[in-house]
């Protein structure tokens, strides 16, 4: 029995020997030692001295200069000075690394978590605690080992530089590129994002004693197989959505950190050819992403910042379309930016700060507007990234305002209309038209109310991936300030990912001034019914902070018509006849101008990925045959006094025109009198003139406003 497993112990022993033999010159073979700077290890390898062959490789990874890491050890005490927080947050991700405990919370991590996970023996890197896949993509992501890294920086513990080689060895050893694996720690996304996290990893840890040749080995073979999964695959899917840029971000990473590979050229190549198609194909001429959610968007910006940064620091010639459409992702965030600098939450997004990405974006693109809506000094992560010299160069910048306030994002049909670019300034966003599938939800006509820095009418978020009645609720219609029919949603949900029915939009018209911005738009969806139902929402901004707007319903038969408001807690209140919020001070007020029934609901709010909060929906609701209407006033009765009434309309033989075919309301604010006047449907093709507060005017919307110096009539639509 003895001789038995001494037998079977040699034999683990040989086989073992054996493979790492073969992985030694396996790696050797990968690299093209005609590379002068690998003369040494070249000469080794030639005289089958492999060991000596692996520490001149080492040698030379560590005298080789870092692609991301521009922080010294010199900085070490300024970092933890200027940045005392964020370090402790660092060391404190760390340790929780060391003892398998993984919870991801990190600023920009797509799917977060709010619960620790500790292993209790071995890391599972197929694992889906929480019963979501996406807790298995995460930490098969590998951004807390970048944590890892920076600790083993700041403190000199090797302890760090130990946990995370064994658990970068571990990962390795537990995971070969299989079939079962690859909807698991082997999806295309996962392995583009780690390329990336684990360059940054080495780059922290590579002095360390624990960073071995043989190490090195698993490592380098490692990224060798990153790199020919990810290249060896470019379908349709990967060229129009998400998935593409992150891939081959990971391959452009790989290529230009681990340029000894002879492969490395020939991925280069294609990281950049793949890269540019993807950027054409995605990114709309307004600058947003097509799959519209600012959320995915800037998971994109990200990487094609990176790509801009190293091609600068390397002196690669990029093809145009990366740089300039990097950048216009960049103007896209600031026209979407809320005053709190926060992205707006359209689609699978979360409310996540922006300032981070356009620090490093204004940086790259020596940018003074760009950083206007930065942050003043470098932030943490961009610090390791960009370094002291350069931290001093950023403070040193110029910043200057957007030349614009309000911007229609035409190819994506979103409109952001603001008062200022304060941080008191009052925001609103409305979304005119559906692209996105699989990360849009059902939210055409949806809008949002952001003023006195907080956010009053939001989007209802994201919550979860997995494919459940929380997904459902979280997409649907009522989630989102839009509009219904019957209590049916606008487009009819199938998963996650698709719907069996989606709603479109058409008709969109947009008008901007100064002093007011207007939109309007109709969604289509339930022209899918027996009796088809015309719906259009139109809304003016009165800048600063009045809203008017008219929803329009037209069929021929009975339905129910709704309008849903979507608050993000519980204050708010039915009060004479309208909403009220009631926080201590600065309510908004929305006021029903035509006769409406209203009800409250329990609602859910999901401001990140797995967390949601308890919030309040206002339904305002009728019946009716035929044609109908809402009107709804919205302001801050606190600081804007002013009355309103319903106005009637006349034709030019005066008289008195129907609501069902126009309408208008005026509103005595201060020393004017503004007076909005909508047609719904002309009586005749030609009653072309109307008369309003005993003037006569034209055109489809038109907003009069009355001084003491007489009438100003804008046709806002002819």
């Amino acid at each position: 029995m003895i001789l038995r497993i001494n037998h079977f112990v040699i034999l683990f022993l040989l086989i073992g020997f054996k493979t790492v033999k073969a992985q030694k010159s396996q790696v050797l073979e990968r690299l093209d030692l005609n590379n002068p700077q690998l003369l040494e290890t070249k000469e080794a390898y030639q005289k089958g001295n492999e060991k000596a062959a692996l520490e001149s490789l080492l040698t030379y990874y560590r005298k080789k200069d870092d692609m991301y890491l521009k922080a010294f050890k010199s900085d070490i005490d300024f970092i933890k000075t200027q940045y005392r927080e964020a370090v402790d947050r660092t060391v404190k991700t760390a340790n929780e690394v060391l003892k398998k405990s993984f919870m991801f919370r990190y600023e920009w991590d797509m799917e977060k978590t709010n619960i620790p996970y500790q292993f209790k023996g071995e890391i599972n890197w197929t694992a889906s605690p929480n019963g979501d896949p996406e807790w298995c993509y995460m930490i098969n992501r590998h951004r807390f080992w970048i944590d890892l890294g920076k600790t083993y920086f700041l403190t000199g513990k090797e302890k760090y530089a130990k946990g995370l080689v064994n658990q970068i060895a571990h990962w390795i050893d537990n995971n070969p590129i299989e079939d079962r694996l690859k909807k698991l720690s082997w999806r295309r996304i996962e392995a583009g994002i780690r390329c990336e996290n684990w360059i940054k990893s080495f780059e922290y840890i590579k002095e360390s004693k624990y960073v071995t040749p043989e190490f090195l080995v698993k490592f380098l073979n490692a990224m060798y197989e990153h790199g020919m999964y990810i290249n060896s695959s470019y379908n349709y899917f990967s060229k129009t959505s998400n998935w593409g840029v992150l891939e081959f971000h990971g391959l452009f990473n790989l290529s230009h950190y681990f340029t000894e590979f002879k492969l490395a050229p020939q991925w280069q190549h294609d990281a950049i050819d793949h890269l540019a198609n993807n950027i054409q194909l995605q990114i709309l001429e307004d600058g947003s992403q097509w799959e519209q959610s600012p959320m995915y968007h800037n998971e994109l910006f990200h990487c094609f910042m990176n790509v801009n940064l190293i091609a600068q620091r390397k002196n690669i010639v990029l093809p145009e379309i990366l740089v300039q459409k990097t950048k216009a992702m960049a103007y896209a965030n600031i026209k979407w930016q809320k005053p709190n600098f926060h992205q707006p939450m359209l689609g699978d997004s979360d409310d996540t700060d922006l300032r981070g990405l356009l620090t490093q974006a204004s940086f790259i693109f020596n940018d003074e507007v760009i950083k206007s809506r930065a942050l003043k000094t470098l932030d943490y992560e961009t610090f390791f990234t960009l370094g002291r010299e350069n931290y001093r160069t950023y403070q040193n910048m110029t910043s200057s305002q957007p030349d614009f306030l309000s911007a229609y994002q035409k190819s994506s049909g979103d409109y952001y209309m603001r008062s200022s670019w304060k941080e008191d300034a009052t925001y609103t966003s409305l979304h005119l038209k559906k692209l996105g599938n699989g990360h849009g939800h059902d939210n055409i006509l949806h809008f949002t109310l952001f003023a006195n820095q907080r956010d009053y009418l939001v989007d209802g978020g994201r919550y979860t991936y997995v494919n459940n009645e929380w997904r459902r609720l979280f997409k649907s219609s009522k989630s989102h300030n839009t509009l219904g029919v019957d209590d049916l949603p606008n487009s009819i949900y199938k998963n996650s990912w698709t719907n069996e029915y989606e709603a479109r939009s058409q008709g969109i018209y947009t008008k901007s001034t100064s002093d007011f911005d207007y939109a309007e738009a109709e969604n289509t969806a339930y022209k899918r019914l027996k009796d088809p139902v015309s719906m259009k929402r139109r809304m003016l901004f009165l800048k600063p902070n009045i809203w008017l707007v008219f929803d329009s319903f037209s069929a021929n038969g009975s339905h129910k018509y709704s309008q849903y408001f979507n608050f993000p807690n519980n204050l708010i209140e039915i009060k004479n006849n309208g909403l009220s919020t009631t926080y201590p001070k600065d309510n908004l007020r929305i006021q029903p101008i035509n006769e409406t029934r209203i009800e409250l609901v329990d609602a859910w709010w999901s401001p990140e990925y797995n967390l949601k909060k308890k919030s309040k929906r206002a339904e305002l609701s009728k019946r009716a045959k035929g044609f109908s209407s809402f009107i709804s006033l919205l302001y801050f009765p606190e600081t804007t006094v002013l009355r309103f009434e319903k106005t009637p309309v006349y034709n030019r033989e005066d008289e008195l025109i129907s609501d069902t075919d126009a309408e208008a309301v005026s509103i005595f604010y201060e020393d004017k009198q503004y007076t909005l006047f909508i047609v719904h449907n002309s009586p005749s093709p030609k009653t072309h003139f109307f008369k309003v507060n005993n003037q006569l005017i034209y055109g489809e919307v038109v907003l009069i406003e009355k001084g003491i110096n007489g009438n100003k009539i804008l046709v806002i639509k002819e």
